[in-house]
C-alpha cells in the first residue's frame, strides 16, 4: 500500500481522500472499530457528530495544553446545547408527572379558556409577592452580613413568625380568603380559641377547677396541671382551697372517690383569690397583660386575641393564666432543653384542661354552630370531626346528670341541621353544604377488653346514625405503646363485622406521626404504617415518617385506576411537636412528589393557635414549587377523599370551582388595579417611589393596610 506521502491513483485519492473522518478511524484500534459496526442503529448524542468538524484535528487536540484546550472548549456552544437539551428534558419531565398537574392549563395559550388566563395571571401574582415578602417583609437574605433583629425566615419557626404573618402578610391575607375545601383531620375539642370557652365558663356558676398540687408561689403556676369539671355543688366541699398549703390535690389521686369532694375549687372563687394573689405580687404581674403590652393592674381585664364577629374577649389575671396554659408558648415549643417526650407532655396536659371547658351540655350544643362559623370563615365547606368517646357521659348543665355518647351525637347532628337552616335562610347554603361526620377515636394504650368494647360500641353507634359516623382511628403519641398491631384480633374482627352488617367504616389511623416510627416499642417492624396499609386504611394522619419506606409508598401512590391512601398532613402540629424545626423542614414536598394524594389540616387550632389559613400559608412558603395550583390540587384532594358520598363528593367539587374562579378574579382584580394594585408586569412594582404629595409608594401603602379583598368586575 502507498503510504501517505506517496502518489495516489485518482480511483484511490477518490476512495481514501484524508478527511477528519479518516483521521479519527485511524485513531480507534481495529477491535473498537468492529465493536461500532456491529451497533449500526446505536443512538450517539447529537452534538457528538456536529462537534467534530469544531475540533479540528485530532492529533493538534491531542498536543494541546490543558489550559488551551480548556479555553477552546468553552467556545464549543454545541457542547452547551446538548447539556441545555438534556436539563430542559429533565425539567420538562418533571413537570409533566407534577402532582398537580391535573389542575394546571394545558395545551398553547391559544387553546386556554378566559378563566385560564385569569387563574395564571393569579398564580403569578402569588409568586410574585412570596418572593417579594421573602425578600422584604422578611428580609433573611443570603449574605455574609449578621442579620439584624428585624429579620426573620420566611419558612421559618411558625411561632416565631406568627405576629409577622398575621400583621405584614399580604400573602396571609389571600390564604385566608382561598377556598380550602374540606377539614379532614381536626380535633373535637379543639377548634375554638380558649378565650372562647373560657367566655362561656362565666355563665356557670358550678364549674369547678383542681389542680395537681397547692398553688403557693409564681413557680407552682408553671409546674401544676389544671381541669376544669362541672359538678352537682352538693358534692363539693366548698372551702376548697388550692391556694392554701393543705389542699390534697396530686397527679395520682384525683381518680380516688373519697377525694372528689376535696380536690374541686369553685371556678369563680379561684378567680378572686388568684387576683387578689396578683395585687399583692404573690403571683407575678405579667398573668394581668397580654405579651407585648404594658403591665396593667391585675384585675383590669385584658384583651384576648379571639377573632369573632362578636369582638375579642376580655380575660382577668386568672383566666389570662389559665390560658397560658392551655396552648403552647413559643418557649415550650422551641425550648433549647425541650424534647419530643417533654412537648407531648406539655400538649396532653393543654388537651385535658379544654376537655372540661368542651364537655357539658350548655357549651357541648354552643360548640357546633360555633365551630362551623369559624369553618366558614376560613372558607372551608365540610368537616370531619375526632371526638375522643372513651368517656361515655358529660354532665348536664346542673352537674346531677349524664348526657350519653348517643345523646351527644344527636347533639352534634342537632347543631350542624339548625346552622344550615341559618344558612339556607340567607341564601349561603353552599358555604357549608354537607354539615359534619364524626370519625371515632379511642387511645391506643387501653388494653384490649376496653379496645373490644370501644369497636363495640363504634359499630353500634353507626347503626344508629349511619351518615355521622364516618370512620375509626386509634390516638395517641406513637413513641408510647402501643402499636395498631398490638390489637390486630380486634381490629380484624372490626373488619369483618363491618363487612357482615353491611356497613362502611374505613380506618382513618394515626400512623407515621414519629421520628422513631416503631409505634412505642423500639423495633422498627412494628412501625404504625405497616399496620395501617394492611388493614386498608383509606387515610392516614400525619404520615410525617412514610417516606421512610419505599414499598409503602408505591401503596399510598395514586395510580391510573387507583386512589391510593390519602395523607391528611398536619404541617404546623409536627413542627410544634418537634417532628421537624420549621416548615422547610417538612417531608411534605417529597410525599406529593412521590405522587401520595394529601389534604391540608389544622389539627389543634386553639392549641397551636393556628388555624386552616395559617395552614395553608405554610404550605406556599414551605417550598419554591408550591403555587396557586398546588393550593387548587389540595383543596380538590380534601373533597374526593372525604367520606362524602360520590353525589356529595361531585357537588362539592362543583362549588369548589366555582368558588375557586370567584378567588382568582378577586385576586387579579385588587392586585392589578392600576391605581391601588402592586403589580408592574409579572413582579411586585418596586419602582414607584411616592410622590411630595405621597411620600409613601403605591406597594408601601397597599402592604400597610389591610386590603379589602372584593372582586372589582362584573361577572359576566
Amino acid at each position: 500500500m502507498p503510504t501517505d506521502g506517496e502518489p495516489k491513483a485518482s480511483s484511490d485519492s477518490e476512495k481514501s481522500n484524508p478527511t477528519w473522518w479518516t483521521k479519527c478511524l485511524a485513531t480507534f484500534s481495529p477491535k473498537k472499530r468492529r465493536a461500532s459496526s456491529l451497533l449500526p442503529n446505536r443512538r450517539k448524542p447529537a452534538a457528538q457528530v456536529a462537534t467534530v468538524e469544531e475540533k479540528g484535528d485530532p492529533m493538534e487536540v491531542d498536543n494541546m495544553d490543558v489550559r488551551s484546550m480548556f479555553d477552546r472548549n468553552l467556545k464549543l456552544t454545541s457542547l452547551v446545547e446538548v447539556y441545555d437539551k438534556e436539563r430542559e428534558d429533565l425539567v420538562r419531565r418533571e413537570e409533566d408527572d407534577a402532582w398537580d398537574r391535573d389542575v394546571r392549563p394545558k395545551g398553547s395559550l391559544r387553546s386556554k379558556s378566559k378563566f385560564q388566563g385569569i387563574e395564571q395571571r393569579a398564580a403569578t401574582i402569588i409568586h410574585a409577592i412570596r418572593e417579594y415578602e421573602r425578600r422584604v417583609t422578611f428580609g433573611n437574605l443570603p449574605s455574609e452580613a449578621i442579620p439584624g433583629p428585624g429579620t426573620l425566615d420566611m419558612g421559618g419557626q411558625f411561632l416565631t413568625n406568627k405576629k409577622r404573618i398575621d400583621t405584614m402578610s399580604k400573602l396571609f391575607e389571600i390564604a385566608q380568603i382561598v377556598p380550602k375545601g374540606a377539614l379532614l383531620h381536626l380535633h373535637f375539642n379543639a377548634e375554638l380559641n380558649p378565650e372562647q370557652l373560657l367566655e362561656q365558663a362565666k355563665k356557670m356558676e358550678n364549674i369547678y377547677i383542681r389542680s395537681i398540687m397547692p398553688l403557693l408561689q409564681d413557680s407552682d403556676l408553671d409546674e401544676t396541671e389544671m381541669v376544669f369539671n362541672v359538678l352537682d355543688p352538693a358534692t363539693v366541699n366548698p372551702d376548697v382551697d388550692i391556694f392554701s398549703s393543705g389542699y390534697p390535690g396530686t397527679a395520682t389521686n384525683w381518680r380516688d372517690k373519697d377525694m372528689q369532694a376535696k380536690i374541686w375549687m369553685s371556678w369563680g372563687t379561684f378567680q378572686k383569690k388568684f387576683i387578689e394573689n396578683v395585687a399583692t405580687d404573690k403571683f407575678p404581674k405579667r398573668y394581668g397583660q397580654h405579651l407585648d403590652t404594658e403591665p396593667i393592674s391585675a384585675d383590669k381585664p385584658v384583651r384576648g386575641c379571639c377573632p369573632e364577629s362578636s369582638g375579642p374577649v376580655e380575660l382577668n389575671a386568672a383566666e389570662n393564666w389559665l390560658k397560658s396554659k392551655m396552648v403552647l408558648s413559643p418557649k415550650e415549643a422551641y425550648g433549647e432543653s425541650q424534647t419530643v417526650n417533654g412537648v407531648w407532655a406539655r400538649f396532653n396536659q393543654a388537651t385535658r384542661c379544654f376537655k372540661g371547658l368542651l364537655n357539658y351540655e350548655q357549651v357541648y350544643k354552643w360548640y357546633i354552630g360555633k365551630a362551623i362559623d369559624k369553618m366558614i370563615e376560613e372558607k372551608v365547606m365540610y368537616a370531619e370531626l375526632r371526638p375522643m368517646l372513651l368517656d361515655k357521659f358529660i354532665p348536664t348543665n346542673d352537674g346531677k346528670g349524664k348526657i350519653t355518647n348517643v345523646e351527644q351525637m344527636q347533639m352534634v347532628i342537632d347543631g350542624y341541621v339548625a346552622k344550615q337552616e341559618e344558612l339556607k335562610a340567607k341564601g349561603e347554603l353552599d358555604k357549608f353544604p354537607f354539615g359534619l361526620k364524626i370519625v371515632y377515636c379511642t387511645p391506643r394504650s387501653i388494653p384490649k377488653p376496653m379496645m373490644r368494647e370501644e369497636m363495640k360500641q363504634c359499630i353500634e353507634l353507626k347503626e344508629r346514625f349511619p351518615d355521622l359516623i364516618c370512620g375509626f382511628d386509634l390516638v395517641g403519641a406513637e413513641d408510647r405503646p402501643n402499636h395498631i398491631g398490638f390489637y390486630k384480633e380486634e381490629l380484624v374482627a372490626f373488619k369483618e363485622t363491618c363487612k357482615n352488617k353491611k356497613l362502611h367504616i374505613p380506618f382513618l389511623f394515626h400512623a407515621g406521626e414519629s421520628l422513631l416510627d416503631t409505634g412505642g416499642s423500639g423495633d422498627p417492624s412494628k412501625s404504625n404504617l405497616y399496620d395501617a396499609v394492611t388493614l386498608g386504611a383509606e387515610r392516614i394522619g400525619h404520615g410525617f415518617a412514610l417516606m421512610k419506606h419505599p414499598h409503602l409508598v408505591d401503596k399510598f401512590r395514586r395510580k391510573p385506576g387507583q386512589k391510593g391512601i390519602c395523607v391528611e398532613l398536619c404541617p404546623i402540629s409536627n413542627e410544634l411537636l418537634h417532628l421537624c424545626r420549621n416548615i422547610k423542614e417538612h417531608p411534605f414536598p417529597e410525599l406529593l412528589a412521590a405522587g401520595i394524594p394529601c389534604t391540608v389540616n389544622s389539627d389543634n387550632p386553639s392549641l397551636f393557635t393556628n388555624s386552616m389559613n395559617h395552614e395553608f400559608y405554610q404550605i406556599i412558603v414551605g417550598a419554591p414549587t408550591m403555587s396557586l395550583y398546588s393550593w387548587k390540587q389540595l383543596a380538590r384532594w380534601s373533597i374526593e377523599y372525604s367520606c362524602l358520598s360520590k353525589t356529595d363528593k361531585k357537588k362539592g367539587l362543583d362549588i369548589l370551582s366555582e368558588a375557586w374562579e370567584e378567588f382568582c378574579h378577586i385576586i387579579v382584580d385588587v392586585c392589578d388595579d392600576e391605581m391601588t394594585g402592586l403589580m408592574k408586569g409579572d413582579n411586585v412594582d418596586e419602582t414607584n417611589t411616592g410622590t411630595e404629595t405621597e411620600p409613601d409608594s403605591r406597594v408601601k401603602s397597599f402592604f400597610r393596610e389591610k386590603t379589602e379583598w372584593k372582586r372589582k368586575t362584573v361577572p359576566s
